[in-house]
C-alpha cells in the first residue's frame, strides 16, 4: 500500500491542550504518512503541524458527553465515541497516547486490534466494520442505560438485574473502567469467535502498561522492547502521569519518542 493509500488516522480529545504525550504521538502518524483527523469539541492550543482538526460534534453532539460519575473522566464517553466513529468513517481509530513505528493497515477481514496481554484486547487502536455483529453488540451495550455486563457471576448479574427492574440499577456512568471499552470488547470478540482476527501483543501493545517504566530507563532502546513486527506503542499516559516529562533521560525511549526520534 502506498503513502497516499493508507487509511485516516481518527482520535478525539477533549479540551483545549494536548500535551506533550499526545502532541507527540498524533505527530507520529503524520510522520508514517497518514492523514490524521482530531476530533474535538473546541480549538486546541498546541494541535501538532500536519493534524487536522475536525468537529466532533459531527459524529456525536457535545450535548450527549458524560464523564464517570465519581472520576470525572471522560473514558466511558471515548469509548462509545470510538463505537460511534467506526459507523461513519472508513479509518482507523487511535487513542491519542498511541506512538506510531509503521505505518497502519487495515487487513482484508476489515478488523484491526489487539492483544495488550494474554487474556484482554484494548481498543486503543480500533477497526470495527460498519455493519459487523461486533460493532453491534458494542453499541447496544453502550447505550443501555443500565448495563450488566455478561461476564459477571451469575449471582452478581442476578443482583443487578433486580435493581435494574426497580429502577435503582447503576448506569453506565457509575460502573468501572473498561465495562463498554477493553473488557466488552473482548467479551464479544470471545463470543462472536473472532479471536483469530485480533493481532498479537507485540503488535500495538509491547511494553504492558505495568511495565511502562522501561521506556524511561536510558540503558534500554526500541529494538529492547519491540519486535520487527511491532506498529506501534501504547504510551498509557494514564500511567505516566506521576513522571516528570521534562526531566527525563535524554537517550531514554520515551525521551526520544516525545522528540520524535523515532
Amino acid at each position: 500500500m502506498t503513502l497516499e493509500n493508507l487509511p485516516v488516522i481518527h482520535a478525539l480529545w477533549i479540551g483545549k491542550k494536548l500535551g506533550l504525550i499526545s502532541r507527540s504521538c498524533l505527530q507520529s502518524f503524520v510522520m508514517r504518512g497518514h492523514e490524521v483527523h482530531l476530533h474535538t469539541y473546541g480549538e486546541i492550543e498546541d494541535i501538532p503541524s500536519g493534524v487536522i482538526q475536525v468537529d466532533a460534534n459531527i459524529i456525536i453532539p457535545s450535548d450527549k458527553i458524560i464523564q464517570h460519575n465519581e472520576t470525572g473522566s471522560y473514558a466511558l464517553f471515548s469509548d462509545i465515541f470510538r463505537y460511534e466513529l467506526m459507523q461513519k468513517v472508513d479509518g482507523i481509530y487511535v487513542d491519542c497516547d498511541v506512538y506510531c513505528l509503521k505505518p497502519l493497515t487495515i487487513p482484508k477481514h476489515g478488523y484491526l486490534l489487539g492483544f495488550e496481554d494474554d487474556k484482554l484486547i484494548n481498543g486503543a487502536v480500533l477497526r470495527i466494520p460498519k455493519n459487523s455483529d461486533l460493532l453491534s453488540s458494542l453499541l447496544n451495550a453502550a447505550y443501555d442505560p443500565k448495563f450488566i455486563p455478561p461476564w459477571y457471576s451469575s449471582s452478581k448479574q442476578f443482583k443487578l438485574k433486580i435493581k435494574k427492574f426497580l429502577g435503582i440499577g447503576k448506569t453506565i456512568s457509575d460502573m468501572p473502567w473498561g465495562v463498554i471499552g477493553p473488557k466488552a470488547i473482548t467479551y464479544f470478540v470471545r463470543k462472536l469467535n473472532k479471536t483469530d482476527l485480533i493481532q498479537p501483543i507485540d503488535i500495538f501493545y509491547p511494553v504492558h502498561y505495568q511495565c511502562i517504566n522501561q521506556l524511561c530507563d536510558s540503558n534500554l532502546n526500541i529494538n529492547d522492547i519491540t519486535t520487527a513486527r511491532t506498529s506501534a506503542i501504547h504510551l498509557y499516559n494514564e500511567m505516566l502521569r506521576g513522571i516528570n516529562l521534562e526531566n527525563l533521560e535524554t537517550n531514554s525511549i520515551l525521551s526520544r519518542l516525545l522528540r520524535n526520534e523515532i
